[in-house]
């Protein structure tokens, strides 16, 4: 039998082998399906995981790794939903001997198919295409030879099938075709009031009589208005005039997204006067593919929404070309007819119309300005040879490329050229070389080659997909306003982009910067040698504040002493003023019941907290980096007196930004 899943193992073989089994045993054994399922989730998490980076030194639980996805903003909450699903069904499976009704293993199949389809789509190339979810087959005789079907399979498919068209689809047809008849009626009574209007008009005719009304049905189920002076919109359409890029996920039960940042405030803010709700998310969803975006919100997400306009006329809207010819009393009779008939009607037959009548949405892909901008490369002509610049290198200064021997042109080109960009580069190069002293052919041919091989070293920066270029262009984007290199505060309050790709994708900010060759030799010495503290300070998971508040502490003690050992009663003043000096601190990690006691008493029952807490934990998630003994909490390796003024500056850097970004998240 073939499986649904073979697309998956063009990516993950192991994986693609767990899920195969999973649904080879739905019809036979639905409690192996589930506890199949249950691994596959887990492994799937655990593999992504390590993809993102993200995954601990120390072991950790199943869903406390989920929840650090989902607080990474690498899995979504819908994609969380399947994963939970499959670990809570799997592990009552495992442990509970109740019969495993069929329906489960259906459901654990779509839920598995979910994860499959979002982890090729996420993680495999390009060219891979998966299919349309379809429901697995009852193998056939021939098929499940040698292995015994449940007999009783043919009778719960049947009774699970009966069910759910009781249950789910029949209600909601009967719903659909109410919200038709409503809109049918309001349609008959407008015509009704034009025809009254209209009597006195020999040229307008009469309308009485007419029992048919020609109405369009399109997959919204949204019946076209063709009057001229429209009252009302719907929200999506008004967006979309607006200019806004819109991700609709309403139709299959999602939510619809605006993608774009901070600067939709008053526009999306503004609808609330029409009860019309938008959130903010800084990382938007899988859906805005992690950009920034808004979503609407509401019990019901799916619902059409409507906007009323005042003073707005809006163009007269065509009918459709195949618009669907019904009887009005017809229609009627059987929409209201549904739920009392034990007959299922066919869509053709409710609309009297054949299929080729009925028009299905076509869905246009969105592309969005800056999906559309990283896709543009720049292109030049040297010495009848082609040079394809990466978009990201749109604003590299010709200065951030270790150019040698080309000093005479690198001049003419910034003080004659006003050249300073790669991308004010002129293509006429050959000719320029008559015009510049002590700048011949070879003088070209040497400059253009370094440039190649600059390519060469920025394809490697940005790798194949748009996360890393797009990380790269916001750096340089940033670093030209400033006019130099930017901090770690900088890249998270003016970036652009969600700081915590620098850590995702390069592991560290500075260990990007190393790789982007932003460091001078020094600095690049300096962050090869302590690369272990630089990740492990900027990775090291903080539920409360509490770690990074140690070593500010540390820190604060100066230069020179930031190294020595820290007792917690020495820790403790700072520790207690650093949160009860800042009410929004003091909020957040330190009113608990446990460090509430800490306000009236606080400097021995703090020195207590932070041996148990920060301390102890800190020493055990960072191996070997820091140590706690008797004499106190002290980093765990040999600083170098030449490179203790950096790694102080860096770490007290990737502290204060953390701690940033950390309340602000919080609050």
């Amino acid at each position: 039998m073939s499986s649904i899943f073979t697309f998956l193992g063009e990516v993950n073989e192991p994986l693609a082998a767990l899920v195969i089994q999973a649904e080879a045993d739905i019809w036979s054994n639905p409690r192996a399906t589930l506890i199949q399922g249950r691994l596959f989730s887990e492994e799937l998490a655990a593999t992504v995981s390590k993809m993102e980076k993200v995954e601990p030194v120390y072991a950790i639980k199943p869903n406390e790794r989920m929840q650090l996805l989902v607080r990474r903003g690498i899995v979504s909450e819908e994609i969380k939903e399947s994963f939970e699903w499959l670990r809570r069904n799997g592990n009552i499976a495992a442990h509970d001997v109740k019969p495993i009704p069929m329906d489960l293993a259906l459901t654990a199949h779509r839920h598995l198919f979910t994860l499959a389809q979002w982890f090729v789509e996420s993680y495999g190339p390009l060219d891979i295409s998966t299919p349309v979810y379809s429901m697995p087959v009852i193998p056939s005789e021939r098929e499940s030879e040698g292995s015994e079907l449940n007999p009783s399979v043919s009778d719960q498919l049947e009774q699970l099938l009966s069910a759910q068209l009781e249950a789910k689809i029949l209600p909601a047809l009967t719903e659909k075709f109410k919200q038709l008849q409503d809109t049918i009626t309001q349609v008959t009574v407008a015509n009704a009031i034009d025809s009254q209007r209209n009597t006195h008009d020999p040229s307008m005719g009469s309308k009485e009589g007419n029992s048919e009304i020609d109405i369009s049905l399109s997959g919204s189920n949204k019946v076209t208005d063709y009057r001229a002076d429209r009252s009302s919109i719907e929200v999506r359409e008004y967006l979309e005039e607006k200019g806004m890029t819109i991700v609709d996920k309403r139709k299959h039960g999602g939510a619809m997204w605006i993608v774009g940042g901070w600067e939709l405030k008053e526009e999306l803010l503004a609808l609330k006067e029409q009860k019309i709700y938008f959130k903010f998310a800084k990382n938007g969803s899988q859906s805005t593919k992690r950009k920034p975006a808004w979503f609407m919100m509401g019990k019901d997400p799916t619902e059409l929404r409507w906007i009323t306009l005042e003073n707005e006329s809006l163009p007269l809207i065509e009918p459709a070309q195949h618009g669907v010819p019904t009887n009005l009393p017809t229609a009627v009779n059987a929409f209201t007819n549904l739920g009392n008939s034990e007959t299922v009607m066919s869509k053709s037959d409710l609309l009297g119309s054949t299929d080729d009548q009925i028009i299905e949405p076509t869905v246009e892909p969105i592309v969005t300005t800056e999906e559309s901008r990283l896709g543009t490369e720049i292109r030049k002509s040297f010495l009848n040879k082609e040079l394809v610049f990466p978009q990201s290198m749109a604003d590299m200064k010709l200065d951030d490329i270790n150019i040698n021997g080309c000093g005479a042109l690198l001049a003419y080109l910034k003080e004659k050229c006003r050249a300073t960009t790669i991308q004010e580069i002129p293509e006429d190069l050959p000719n320029l070389a008559n015009q510049i002293n002590g700048v011949g052919p070879k003088g070209i041919e040497r400059f253009v080659k370094q440039l190649e091989e600059a390519i060469t070293a920025e394809k490697r920066l940005i790798g194949s997909g748009k996360r890393k270029e797009q990380a790269v262009m916001a750096y340089r984007r940033l670093k030209k306003r400033l006019g130099r290199r930017p901090s770690y505060l900088e890249i998270y309050q003016q970036g652009g982009i969600d700081s915590q790709e620098y850590r995702l994708l390069f592991d560290s900010y500075y260990n990007f910067l190393l790789e982007a060759k932003e460091l001078d030799k020094t600095e690049s010495a300096v962050a090869k040698r302590y690369s272990g503290w630089l990740v492990e300070i900027e990775n090291t998971i903080i539920r409360k504040s509490y770690k990074m508040v140690l070593l500010l502490a540390m820190l604060d003690r100066g230069i020179h002493d930031w190294k020595r050992p820290i007792t917690p009663e020495e820790a403790a003043p700072f520790f207690y003023e650093y949160y009860m000096s800042i009410p929004k601190r003091k909020e957040i990690d330190f009113s608990d019941n446990e460090t509430r006691k800490l306000w009236d008493a606080p400097l021995e029952r703090t020195a207590q907290l932070i041996a148990r807490m920060p301390m102890t934990h800190l020493a055990k998630s960072a191996k070997r980096l820091v140590r706690y003994t008797e004499e106190g909490f002290s980093i765990g390796f040999q600083i170098r007196e030449s490179d203790n003024l950096t790694l102080y500056e860096w770490t007290r850097e990737i502290c204060e930004y953390r701690l940033m970004e950390y309340f602000e998240r919080k609050a």
